[in-house]
């Protein structure tokens, strides 16, 4: 320690508590700092990937961890009773104080490591544009400092996982959901030398050698005594100052004379434990892939969909096929190829139109993984669930599913990402939490990345222009991409000419539809694959008696049947239900069930409801593929994606769309001989109807033509609406703001990214509708998670009059919530709604209390919420209040003495 300096430096890298976490340990480990700098330079320096600067990244490196000396410090954490739990350790700060005005990059890299936040590399990136010379950088490649700070990120990572196995603190060396690798131990020689196997391998050479070395610190009987003595008299708080005292002191008396004790060698290699399979481009590869992992044999589209994504870099393409011809699967057989096969370990990311589809995909993913890991033994695979209401990230190791990890950090560190288009939006655009938030576009962006746009056809209006600038965006920047439908219409197919030459038809195209044909009847033997009876009854009367009395004489005639009946509105699911339900006198307690209600308006949380949606779907398919009859009423929640086998399809005139994707629900495995298909009704619902007046008569004269005979998707298709879409101007430019902010750093767009305001489907935000069932104990926060909720647009809740005046849907036990951070406490809150606003920058929470709370008046009767039936009313929350201009405002009225207005943008079609 120099006169110029009186600070003592302390040169440790990392910090290890070894053993149980107790108040008095017997010894801490420390990890030299240089020993941690080198270990993450030989690291960088065998990094396989060229397309970088190695230079500018080894500075990054030499410089990041530079301040630690003067930033160290032993600290404690507590419970909320105050008492020890465990000692950490800090460098808080350390990354701001580096400099280096030399070379900016550099001092970027060195800052900018531990945060990789969407707001941090924006901005850095934006200040690096400024120089000419890495302007010329940024046009090769908008994302390249982004990618060298994760390869810093990377090495670093790695070689502090490592050295937490070596040195001794398993605890520290939990995944990192932030990098892709996994790391496992193999055997050891002795205790000095250790292997270590790493998958993904990202480095040139086939084994690499680090040395771990540490000084090790024994407490004395009278510093064990100090800390003693605090915990004695309840004061754990000042624990961490006190070790840090301690540990302070013995470095700067023992600075010059402590010698490294501990020197243990680590070797890296690959993971080469998988078991034979044949390269992905060998001739029987596509037989040998799907036998082994699906158990049957490709169908012709299914082959050609894997030639051409095994023998493409980055294949881009339409994928044209009938519904039940296994498109799923024509994409996930062939990606497990790769993922088997290539050194650059690919992602898959599937994104699907609604949370509804999602469960029977997370189903068909599940069985595909767990085959997959069974080939690959001691090797990790992974499956990222990420909606609105579902973050998860689930590990298959050996044929079984290792773990579920429930934390929001999951970061799409999966080889198989599960989400919905409004939740894939948010994450192109970096939102998150706000530290890693990158990380999204970054792996969007990542060179073996695919995305699958399942359901392509189901998009419409704001949903639909957002998802042609997204394909748009992803396909010039040369992404991988593969749009699977069955019905897009002409219209749409145009907006996407630039992928019409790789487009694969067997649906249009007719030798490659005979072809399909061919195979289900010669191959599979279905000689039933194309046959469904069809029948169409113009109904003006009693849609949901007519519905009800048509399932229920389907039933009767046949008890074996399988019987899906379809309608739009969940008032008309539920009462169809109801009076299925009183009918043949089923009680809700019978253990055999057959008769099940499927909507969207049943939560999903506690998945361990009896009535979850996820639960009720895995009854249902296991009653499907074990051909036990049921009786299904649902709505358009289970109308595409989902793999049932029915034998009879009863719906209500729907768009002629929508009827093809509900016929494939019917007859799907072509092995039902009297399979039919009834269609009733003369009109449309308003609120989903695409069809004009004309339309509309040559639609149902199709159909009345059909009658008595086999149904034929071609016809029907022949009458999907030819009007062409209108893109709303605002979306448009909102979707480009965002898009220059985030991947060409544009910081003039900032203000539109931090509103958090991104349209995906609707001008009109949702709110989260809750039941407290008064199980969950007293804290909101714990409510909200584990009790029944639905998304709901907030334009639902609004009150309605009747005739008198009177409101009609206000009920007692509704009360209005909102998240408001905390500072002091540095998490999330839920409050009562007090303040006026923008609905976009508010996260809302809708309470329906069980018991009467917080009335408004007690003339109102309480909301009654029924798990078997759902959400079946919406309570009305909001006054619909006067409306300004572009704008939409609702009132609430916590008390007769005070209001909340908020509001938000009108849709287009209001202005």
């Amino acid at each position: 320690m120099s006169k110029s300096n009186p600070q003592p430096f302390f040169k440790f890298g990392r910090v290890f508590f070894p053993g149980e976490p107790t108040i008095a340990p017997d010894k801490i480990l420390f990890q030299p700092l240089g020993n941690h700098v080198g270990n993450v330079r030989q690291l960088a320096r065998k990094w396989q990937d060229g397309n970088f600067s190695l230079e500018r990244v080894i500075e990054g490196i030499n410089l990041h961890d530079k301040a630690k000396p003067q930033t160290f410090k032993i600290r404690v954490e507590t419970n909320k009773q105050g008492e020890f739990t465990k000692y950490t350790y800090s460098f808080k700060g350390h990354r701001f104080k580096v400099d280096n005005p030399q070379n900016l990059w550099v001092q970027a890299l060195a800052r900018g490591h531990h945060d990789y936040s969407t707001k941090e590399i924006i901005k850095d990136t934006y200040q690096l544009k400024k120089d000419t010379e890495y302007q010329k950088i940024f046009s090769k490649d908008p994302l390249q400092y982004a990618k060298e700070l994760y390869i810093l990120e990377m090495c670093d990572q790695i070689e502090a996982e490592l050295a937490c196995r070596v040195i001794g603190d398993d605890e520290q060396a939990k995944s990192r959901t932030f990098m892709d690798f996994t790391i496992t131990k193999g055997t050891s020689e002795d205790s000095n030398h250790r292997v270590f196997y790493l998958d993904p391998y990202p480095f040139k050479e086939p084994t690499i050698t680090l040395n771990f070395r540490s000084w090790t610190y024994n407490l004395s009987d009278e510093d064990k005594n100090q800390l003693q003595q605090l915990h004695e008299n309840r004061k754990d708080k000042e624990l961490g100052s006190k070790l840090n005292t301690l540990v302070k002191e013995w470095w700067k008396k023992n600075e010059h004379t402590i010698s490294e004790d501990r020197a243990i060698t680590a070797i890296i290699k690959p993971d080469n434990s998988n078991t034979y399979s044949p390269s992905e481009k060998s001739e029987n590869a596509i037989f040998w892939w799907y036998g082994e992992l699906a158990n049957f044999q490709p169908n012709p589209m299914q082959e050609e969909v894997f030639q051409t994504m095994v023998k493409n870099q980055h294949p881009a393409f339409i994928l044209k096929a009938p519904t039940g011809a296994g498109k799923f699967e024509a994409i996930i057989i062939p990606f497990l190829a790769m993922l088997s096969t290539k050194e650059d370990r690919p992602r898959l990311i599937i994104t699907l139109p609604a949370r509804s589809l999602l469960e029977d995909q997370k189903q068909r993913c599940d069985k595909y993984l767990k085959q997959f890991s069974l080939l690959h033994k001691g090797r990790e695979v992974s499956l990222v669930i990420d909606t609105g209401t579902e973050m998860n990230r689930y590990v298959y190791l050996d044929g079984e599913v290792k773990s579920s990890n429930n934390s929001r950090r999951h970061l799409y560190k999966g080889d198989i990402i599960l989400t919905t288009i409004d939740k894939f939006i948010y994450r192109y655009f970096g939102y998150g939490d706000k530290q890693k938030s990158f990380i999204f576009p970054y792996r969007i962006y990542h060179g073996n990345t695919l995305i699958c746009f399942d359901e392509a056809h189901t998009y419409d209006d704001i949903s639909f222009t957002n998802f042609c600038s997204l394909v748009k965006a992803l396909y010039e920047a040369g992404r991988s991409l593969v749009l699977m439908t069955a019905t897009l219409s002409q219209n749409h197919l145009e907006r996407f000419d630039y992928l019409a030459d790789n487009m694969i038809d067997y649906i249009d195209v007719q030798d490659n539809l005979e072809k399909l044909n061919n195979f289900y009847q010669q191959i599979l033997k279905q000689d039933y694959s194309n046959l469904k009876q069809f029948e169409f009854y113009e109904e003006p009367t009693n849609l949901q008696q007519k519905l009800t009395s048509i399932a229920l004489e389907e039933w009767n005639s046949n008890p074996s049947h399988r019987i899906i009946v379809s309608v739009e509105t969940v008032k008309d699911a539920i009462a169809i239900y109801e009076k299925i339900k009183q009918t043949l006198n089923i009680k809700s307690s019978e253990k055999k069930e057959f008769l099940f209600l499927y909507h969207g308006r049943l939560s999903d949380i506690p998945k361990t409801s009896h009535y979850s949606r996820t639960n009720l779907y895995q009854r249902l398919k296991e009653r499907d593929e074990n051909d036990q009859a049921y009786i299904l009423v649902t709505t358009s929640a289970i109308e595409v994606g989902c793999d049932l086998n029915s034998t009879r399809l009863i719906t209500q005139l729907c768009n002629p769309e929508s009827l093809i994707q509900r016929a494939g629900r019917c007859n799907r495995k072509g092995n039902v001989e009297d399979a039919k298909i009834i269609v009733i009704g003369n009109n449309i619902p308003e609120f989903v109807n695409t069809l004009s007046e004309a339309e509309l008569e040559d639609y149902k004269t199709i159909l009345k033509g059909l009658h008595d005979q086999n149904f034929d998707p071609k016809a029907i298709m022949n009458c999907v609406s030819t009007k062409q879409t209108i893109d709303d101007y605002r979306v448009v430019e909102l979707f480009s703001l965002l898009q220059d902010y985030v991947y060409n750093a544009d910081l003039t767009c900032q203000s539109a990214h931090e509103k958090g305001l991104v349209i995906t489907r609707s001008w009109t935000p949702s709110v989260t509708l809750v039941y407290d069932d008064g199980k969950q104990g007293d804290s909101l926060e714990k409510i909200v998670k584990e009790s029944p909720q639905i998304q709901v647009p907030i334009d639902r809740l609004i009150l309605k009059k009747n005739n008198e005046g009177n409101y009609t849907n206000q009920y007692a036990n509704v009360s209005v919530y909102e998240w408001i951070y905390d500072k002091e406490e540095t998490r999330y809150k839920l409050e009562p709604l007090k303040y006026w606003g923008c609905a976009y920058s508010k996260d809302l929470v809708i309470k329906v209390c069980a018991v009467q709370e917080g009335a408004i008046s007690d003339s109102f009767e309480p909301y009654s919420y029924d798990h078997e039936l759902g959400f079946k009313d919406l309570p009305g929350v909001f006054i619909k209040w006067r409306s300004n201009g572009y704008q939409e405002r609702l009132q609430y009225n916590p008390t007769k003495d005070r209001s909340v207005v908020i509001n938000y943008t009108s849709a287009l079609t209001q202005d």
